[in-house]
């Protein structure tokens, strides 16, 4: 099970975004899919190492360009949401990958983790249940761990983008992934 699964891992050698009004800061917060009336707005808050726009920044939410927001809405996933946003001083457009597939199905025993109240809060070593296999691969394809802000990824997604050459961004697998 766990060979099947990658982290999406931020690169942020390009910098971080802070969203610049309420609005925006809202839409990230939630954790269901939202309806936005318009374009979520963002700034560059932290400069990077590097010059070039990277294919994915982070705010500390994803957003992504459009490179991935063709393979990621090619899937038809319910659990997605691809967000409509700008980064000032950016020309390129981007979109807030909302994620809404929330999976607590670890091996607590292998896995180092923090559960407050029955629910995964943060995650320092990650290993999947076999249970998993009970669910549809359709519907694991992307998850985040419980309430943590781990986002996993399956093999067959990682294989899509990895194509891409992208930059922002690596998918480490979970057998090797620690934060």
């Amino acid at each position: 099970m766990n060979n099947e699964y990658y982290v999406w891992c931020e690169d942020c050698q390009f910098g971080l975004l802070s969203a610049t009004n309420e609005y925006t800061e809202t839409i990230e917060i939630k954790r269901k899919l939202v309806h936005p009336d318009s374009r979520l707005q963002y700034k560059i808050t932290l400069i990077g190492d590097s010059f070039l726009v990277p294919d994915v920044y982070y705010s500390p939410r994803i957003l992504i360009n459009q490179k991935i927001y063709h393979v990621l809405s090619s899937l038809n996933l319910p659990y997605i949401q691809l967000i409509p946003a700008k980064i000032e001083s950016l020309h390129n457009d981007f979109y807030l990958l909302k994620v809404i597939n929330f999976i607590s199905l670890i091996d607590e025993n292998k896995s180092k983790a923090t559960i407050k109240r029955g629910n995964i809060k943060n995650i320092r070593r990650l290993s999947l249940s076999n249970e998993l296999h009970t669910i549809a691969l359709n519907d694991r394809l992307i998850f985040k761990v419980g309430h943590s802000p781990v986002t996993v990824v399956h093999e067959s997604i990682v294989h899509l983008l990895s194509i891409l050459n992208l930059k922002g961004v690596t998918f480490t697998p979970i057998t090797a992934w620690y934060s």
